[in-house]
């Protein structure tokens, strides 16, 4: 087996009921740690099938099969880990899907519970979940954890435009299948055993953290600003030219563009800056709600000075480094 302990993996995750649709949306990109706070992104490992499959990505069940045959250090996922502590706390929310054990009171019980729930078969049969689709009950189900909050990230259970339901109840499947395993702490929940963590990201409060505010429209400037929140730390990567063609091009989306690729490249910088330990919770204080509701990772070092001419507002004087620093993949 190949010495997997020096690797990050970044993943954009979705999920469509079927396998076949699961591999269009959920792309997993990684990086190798050369030496010092040094990273190459290469076309070998996870990242060749980004280069040799149609569609290039997973389906959760080859994922989660893929980083417990292969651990890695850090894996970074954008799907919400947690719901609401409101939600936690209260008996008839766990007895709607059949927790008869009364609320679920702390994170691992509800993982615990969805990922029985929730076998990773395919096709995934999500109706056990359905009271916690009650229209009428949106004012309470939609709730919005305290990181959600602080990154305006969307509630973990809103079902419609901009959905996060599925990807919230597969999610946990997935954790539950990795915290099992122990070989992975899942953070920043309490317990678990392993050397590899597992984090929450979301690659719209990472490039926010950058100064680009609105991005899906634009993968390369996501890519080039991903990369500058590493310069920003000290942190040099070099990304083979390929993959970057790939995260500008490949978009799972029909009339309105999802940029995938460029999503899993931004999960994966948000990582490595995780592991180089120039990340942080998006909230602070509290440690008891963080324990329950989990949160949101995003780079401790922002970096945005005005563009300068001939270059797009927001463009940082890391980035432009970035940009000239990763033309060219390096051999090692």
């Amino acid at each position: 087996m190949a010495d997997r302990s020096n690797v990050i993996v970044g993943v954009d995750f979705g999920a469509p009921r079927r396998a076949r649709d699961q591999r269009r949306k959920i792309i997993a990109i990684a990086a190798r740690s050369m030496n010092w706070r040094r990273y190459q992104v290469d076309a070998t490992g996870v990242n060749e099938r980004l280069l040799v499959r149609d569609p290039p990505g997973w389906s959760a069940k080859e994922l989660v099969d893929e980083l417990l045959a292969q651990p890695v250090r850090v894996a970074a996922f954008d799907f919400p880990f947690g719901i609401p502590d409101m939600l936690l706390r209260d008996e008839q929310f766990a007895l709607g899907a059949g927790h008869s054990g009364g609320a679920f009171v702390g994170w691992r019980t509800f993982n615990w519970f969805v990922a029985q729930q929730l076998p990773l078969g395919d096709p995934l049969d999500f109706r056990p979940f359905d009271t916690w689709r009650s229209r009428a009950d949106r004012r309470r189900l939609w709730t919005r954890r305290a990181t959600d909050i602080a990154t305006s990230a969307q509630p973990p259970f809103k079902d419609t435009f901009q959905a996060t339901f599925q990807m919230t109840l597969l999610g946990n499947a997935v954790l539950a299948r990795l915290w099992e395993s122990h070989r992975y702490r899942v953070l920043p929940f309490p317990g678990g055993r392993g050397a590899g963590e597992v984090i929450e990201v979301y690659p719209r409060a990472t490039l926010r953290q950058m100064g680009l505010t609105s991005y899906k429209s634009r993968p390369d400037e996501a890519i080039r600003l991903g990369i500058a929140s590493c310069v920003a730390a000290g942190i040099k990567l070099d990304v083979d030219q390929r993959l970057m063609a790939l995260g500008c091009r490949y978009s799972s989306g029909g009339m309105t563009p999802d940029y995938d690729v460029a999503d899993a490249f931004v999960a994966l910088c948000t990582a490595i800056l995780h592991a180089e330990g120039a990340c942080r919770a998006a909230i602070t204080g509290d440690t008891v709600l963080k324990e329950r509701e989990g949160a949101i990772w995003v780079p401790s070092v922002a970096s945005s000075v005005p563009g300068r001419d001939g270059e797009r507002p927001g463009t940082t004087t890391a980035a432009r480094g970035a940009s000239l620093g990763s033309r060219r993949p390096r051999g090692h």
